[in-house]
């Protein structure tokens, strides 16, 4: 009788503890259900009457203790949300949604979820950046996020998870540097990055990763040397479509030259061959560029050198273009002037064009009354007047351009002047 009474309230208080637990992780499905089944289209067995334990919910198994264990909804057509409440499920060791059609972020919550050793929720519309607290689930194996719409970096937290072995974030939208704390995975065997936006160099921590069999890094924006240590992955390294990448030993890479040595353990935020950028920025950069721009950088000296040269050519020679054209018109503005100040009583009305067959210059036949002038030709014009020639040019310079300075006296005496042939 002594022994009856602790054994019935043992048997009360297990009885009353599994009633407990049972309608707490019926609870917790059905607002799973409400986030990733809105409309109540694909999860009708999921119902507030049934038992998860009883194997009636679809997608749902449990361990030998009747604990769900395990969610395995892929490929059910869900259009919802996965609800921070899937942290309550604290036994579960995988979760399965993947080829689905869920959208929103991923819960940070699910950090909780210590046992999770499978994460699947690649092929979905997931948006949003990868939670830091995945980085807690010491348990995690398998992480496919791949083909979402995931932005941002990779946490560096993802290093610490010590028994990962596949790693897939491919095609999605992620940026910045790889960091150099995936090195530290010692049981990773495939490691996805493909056709994403992530720039800077490999780390070099990442090519000693010792169980590293995959690693695919093509359509990115990588740039810097390629660690020689990656040669042994053979065929298992993908790297096309990342123009920035150089290095020895690998038939499809251009070799490097002294600006593509940097230091691989190091992001590298813009590019390899950046002249005059600090390339000091801490090995787990976590660099958030809007879509399509890019970091602006000033010329540097020997840029600005050959530019300034052109520049000082360019204005002493339109300096000298303008003084010569200056002094052009000038001159001929002193002629027409010069010229137009000769009085008319010594022009004759009488004039034929003609040049000199030496320089091409007008020809001028100057008058002269009888007996002025001892060197006149001896020729009478009529009888009025002797005449001598000379060429324009002559008497330009003789007379610089008809100045008031060479002239000698007015008189009213009368003269012509006319072209000669």
């Amino acid at each position: 009788m002594d022994f009856r009474l602790p054994l019935i309230f043992f048997l009360i208080l297990f009885t009353t503890q599994c009633c407990f637990s049972a309608n707490t992780e019926l609870k917790v499905v059905m607002e799973i259900k409400a986030g990733l089944d809105p409309e109540n289209k694909y999860l009708s067995s999921w119902t507030f009457n049934g038992d998860p334990r009883d194997g009636s919910y679809e997608g749902l198994c449990c361990n030998e203790k009747g604990q769900i264990a395990n969610i395995s909804l892929q490929g059910k057509g869900l259009s919802g949300k996965l609800s921070p409440a899937i942290a309550e499920l604290k036994h579960l060791t995988g979760l399965y949604l993947h080829y689905n059609s869920l959208y929103g972020e991923i819960p940070k919550e699910i950090a909780n979820l210590t046992l999770l050793t499978d994460l699947y929720l690649n092929m979905n519309n997931l948006s949003g950046q990868i939670p830091p607290q995945i980085g807690e689930l010491g348990s995690l194996k398998v992480l496919q996020l791949c083909y979402n719409q995931l932005t941002g970096s990779i946490p560096t937290q993802l290093g610490s998870l010590k028994k990962l072995n596949v790693l897939a974030l491919q095609s999605n939208q992620l940026t910045g540097a790889i960091p150099a704390s995936l090195g530290d995975l010692g049981t990773l065997i495939r490691l996805d990055l493909s056709f994403n936006s992530f720039f800077g160099s490999i780390p070099l921590k990442l090519a000693d990763a010792p169980l590293l069999q995959v690693l695919d890094i093509r359509n990115n924006s990588l740039s810097g040397n390629v660690p020689l240590a990656l040669k042994r992955l053979n065929d298992g390294f993908l790297f096309q479509n990342n123009p920035g990448l150089c290095g020895s030993g690998f038939a499809s890479l251009k070799v490097c030259n002294d600006s593509d040595h940097i230091n691989p353990s190091k992001p590298e935020v813009y590019g390899s061959g950046a002249a005059g950028v600090t390339r000091e920025i801490p090995e787990t950069a976590n660099l958030q560029l809007p879509c399509e721009q890019k970091p602006c950088s000033k010329p540097s000296k020997s840029q600005r050198g050959p530019i300034l040269v052109a520049l000082i050519v360019v204005i002493v020679a339109l300096s000298v273009i303008g003084l010569v054209t200056f002094m052009q018109y000038r001159r001929q503005k002193q002629k027409l002037s010069s010229l137009s100040e000769v009085p008319e009583n010594r022009l004759s009305t009488n004039q034929t064009k003609g040049f000199s067959k030496k320089n091409g210059s007008p020809l001028i036949s100057l008058e002269y009354a009888n007996g002025w002038d001892p060197l006149a030709d001896g020729r009478n014009y009529n009888g009025f007047a002797e005449s001598f020639r000379f060429n324009l040019e002559e008497v330009e310079t003789a007379t610089q351009y008809f100045s008031e300075l060479n002239l000698l006296g007015k008189s009213v005496s009368k003269g012509w002047i006319s072209y000669c042939d």
